[in-house]
């Protein structure tokens, strides 16, 4: 065997190592993408969570949602601060969801499900106003998915009556 020979079989070899190397770090990657995918969902449930327990761990916080859902012009000042913190945290929450669904971290089963829990929460009057009256905090593309959900929501009730 020539010097050329060992030569020639050396990069033949370092470029079978190459193509190994990447192989293995394509399936990293795949691997890694779906932990990612699964922490930034488990994360996304247990901020529902949070936003959901006060309303199931405190009576007196479920009563003054049910009155600001009901009529949020009955509140006291101090409960109007804390009607819009807890409808920021919530709408938050949705950009969130919608956003993660938009950049593929979030799957469309998932997202749709979402989607419908905030459907069903903006046909309460109280969440659509006050939505309407602070969508300039929120993101287009939150706003985008409202908006899509309250034409739903209209065709819905010209539709049953």
């Amino acid at each position: 065997m020539t010097l050329q020979d060992l030569g020639n079989l050396g990069e033949f070899v370092g470029a079978i190592g190459v193509v190994v190397s990447l192989a293995y770090l394509a399936r990293q990657m795949i691997h890694n993408t779906a932990s990612v995918r699964a922490a930034s969902y488990n994360s996304m449930v247990e901020n529902s969570i949070r936003l959901l327990e006060h309303a199931f761990r405190d009576s007196e916080f479920a009563d003054f949602l049910a009155r600001a859902e009901r009529d949020p012009s009955v509140l006291s000042h101090s409960e109007v601060v804390r009607w819009d913190a807890y409808m920021t945290a919530v709408f938050r929450h949705f950009g969130n969801m919608q956003y993660a669904h938009r950049v593929g971290t979030l799957d469309k089963q998932m997202w749709l499900s979402y989607r419908s829990t905030l459907k069903s929460d903006l046909k309460t009057p109280s969440w659509s106003e006050w939505y309407q009256d602070h969508r300039h905090l929120f993101s287009t593309g939150l706003g985008d998915a409202v908006d899509e959900v309250m034409a739903e929501i209209e065709a819905e009730r010209r539709s049953s009556g």
